[in-house]
């Protein structure tokens, strides 16, 4: 490598970062998204800058593309954490309504580019039938890379993430199938009159299943590298303690060692590994990293996926790996020749994906939420798209370059507006998550009947009331809340509130600071709401609200049933008000009973 090439890579690097930074800065501070400016930034010093000062610093080129694979290492570990969407308890509870909603949207969408390119075709020569099926293939595939890190910014979980989750999976295994089917019987038409069923199909299921088999090798290395650390009851380190099967959900919560930078490093490691050699053999490199997540989290723990999630690991590798979404684009791709196609392209795959999804979640009789958020998700195309655009132009020639010269532009323009898209529709589902209305128009609404007060004292029931706590455990001490409430009858689906109140935690905001905490959630299928709360022994303090959570030592918990937001919301504002008063949350942090502690509530 020439010195100068060398120094300009560091350049680059140092360009394209502050570059990312800056623009996510500025397109969040006018709420447009800050992954949008992350790629706005990569086109800026990729393709802008390259157009610029191409001619008279050559090196800048190469030093740029050769910063290239990160975007393929970044993507396979978004890739295998994917594969956390599809442990068999999260699939179970999808069903088949994920694998209907797949099958038409991806038909949809492949059918519609498809026609698109093949009636071009009639005019413009370049456009083969052959073409015209490889542009569909690729159109079907959907970003998972930027969905996800807006819902892992945004703390989205649940159904929504667990249907989303399936559909993208599913559509992108399908989409590299079917690329690989259309790519294998392109190549030998140049060749052959006859294409025989073999000469197909089985090179394409032999690569598929050694993806796979490579993937359990990466499994398998995992496997040996993190090491579970059961809860153990203190003072006792016998096999003996391990705490019963009755508190498996509550062992389950805190069973690994916790999401560190430490295992996201052993998880990029260990994918990246396994990605290079798929890449060496010519192997569906996603494939592999995705099998390798879903065997982790059906063979072994889905907590391992929470180290993808650490802010400090997670935020600096989504940024580069934007950044060079846009700075893998093409200043020539953007020539005014092919603004008609561009455009055909991105009308067709829209229609397509909204289109396709709107009417899965019809026919699979999906809720009005679902209908209204799940078909703008569809929307963003990057990672799995640009590598096989780039596949194409390789092996293909000059027909993969005008394969190439419609894809990219496409990519870049679905990948600002559809994440703007997909940003706004998630904000809109988190905002009835956490209590924002029973449909996405309700707000003010339920902003209006919030100033309905409620009264504690009528709500709380001593069986709901636990002073001191016995628990030791954060998992504890949330099981023992929920048991409070299932035994006054309040619900009786425990593992399912659970789930809910893990989701609303993960989201953040459960903490008000002074030592207290509100663990809340809106459950299906119960027709009061219910509060529970306790009080540490004194001296004793807890961690809540995940990594960046607040020192607690008072802990309610707050369920009512999801078709009543505004009682929800209600509920909350009474005992935010209650805690404000500091000589009522110094009383009941130091109350000795639970006779004492409801004593106090009924005062206020």
């Amino acid at each position: 490598m020439k010195f100068e090439v060398f120094y300009m890579q560091i350049l680059s690097l140092g360009l394209l970062v502050l570059a990312a930074h800056f623009g996510g800065k500025i397109t969040k501070k006018i709420k447009i998204g800050e992954v949008v400016g992350q790629v706005v930034g990569g086109l800026v010093v990729g393709p802008v800058l390259l157009f610029c000062i191409e001619s008279k610093v050559p090196a800048y080129k190469e030093a740029v593309l050769s910063l290239h694979f990160f975007t393929f290492v970044f993507l396979s570990i978004i890739a295998f954490g994917i594969g956390d969407e599809l442990s068999i308890p999260k699939l179970k509870k999808v069903g088949n309504d994920v694998l209907i909603i797949c099958i038409i949207q991806a038909f949809s969408t492949w059918v519609l580019v498809t026609g698109v390119f093949f009636f071009l075709g009639f005019k413009y020569p370049q456009f083969t039938p052959n073409t015209a099926l490889i542009i569909g293939s690729i159109g079907i595939a959907t970003a998972p890379a930027v969905t996800f890190v807006i819902m892992n910014k945004l703390g989205i979980a649940g159904n929504m993430r667990n249907m989303l989750g399936g559909i993208v999976v599913l559509d992108d295994v399908m989409e590299i199938v079917i690329f690989s089917v259309i790519c294998q019987i392109t190549l030998l038409s140049n060749s052959h009159s006859f294409i025989r069923f073999g000469e197909v199909f089985i090179p394409v299921a032999k690569d598929i299943g050694l993806a796979v088999l490579l993937g359990f090798g990466v499994f398998c290395v995992l496997r040996l590298m993190v090491e579970r650390k059961w809860l153990k009851t203190q003072g006792n380190n016998s096999p003996e303690s391990y705490l019963p099967g009755p508190e498996f959900l509550s062992r389950l919560i805190s069973e690994m060692p916790g999401p560190s930078v430490e295992i996201f490093i052993m998880v990029a490691g260990c994918v990246s590994l396994g990605v290079g050699l798929a890449l060496h053999w010519h192997l569906p490199f996603l494939i592999t990293a995705v099998a390798a997540g879903v065997f982790i989290a059906n063979l072994y723990s889905t907590e391992v996926f929470k180290s993808l999630r650490v802010e400090n690991a997670t935020s600096m590798y989504t940024l580069v790996f934007f950044a060079l979404i846009g700075a893998n684009a093409k200043i020539e791709s953007f020539h005014p020749e092919n603004f008609i196609f561009i455009g055909a392209y991105i009308f067709a795959r829209g229609a397509g994906k909204i289109g396709g999804t709107w009417l899965g979640c019809k026919l699979t009789h999906q809720g009005k939420r679902i209908a209204s958020c799940l078909p703008k998700l569809m929307l963003p195309q990057a990672g799995v798209a640009a590598v096989e655009a780039y596949f194409v132009a390789t092996v293909f020639g000059k027909e993969g370059e005008t394969v190439l010269s419609i894809i990219l532009p496409g990519l870049i323009i679905f990948e600002i507006f559809g994440v703007i898209i997909s940003e706004r529709a998630l904000l809109k589902w988190r905002s009835w998550v956490t209590g924002g209305g029973e449909f996405l128009t309700e707000e003010e609404v339920v902003k209006k009947k919030i100033g309905e007060r409620v009264k504690l004292s009528d709500l709380i029931v001593p069986e709901c009331v636990k002073v001191p706590f016995k628990a030791k455990y954060r998992g504890e001490i949330i099981w023992e809340l929920i048991d409070m409430l299932r035994k006054a009858g309040y619900i009786d689906n425990p593992g399912e509130v659970l789930e809910f109140i893990l989701e609303r935690e993960r989201q953040g905001g459960i903490t008000l600071g002074e030592g207290i905490a509100i663990l809340h959630g809106r459950v299906p299928d119960i027709k009061t709401p219910g509060i529970a709360f306790g009080i540490l022994p004194k001296g004793e303090e807890l961690v809540f609200g995940g990594s960046g959570g607040d020192v607690i030592s008072i802990v309610f918990m707050v369920v009512s049933p999801d078709k009543a937001p505004e009682i929800h919301l209600q509920i909350l504002a009474a005992i935010a008000k209650l805690l404000t008063n500091q000589e009522a949350r110094t009383r009941l942090k130091y109350a000795k009973d639970e006779s004492e502690a409801m004593q106090i509530i009924n005062e206020n």
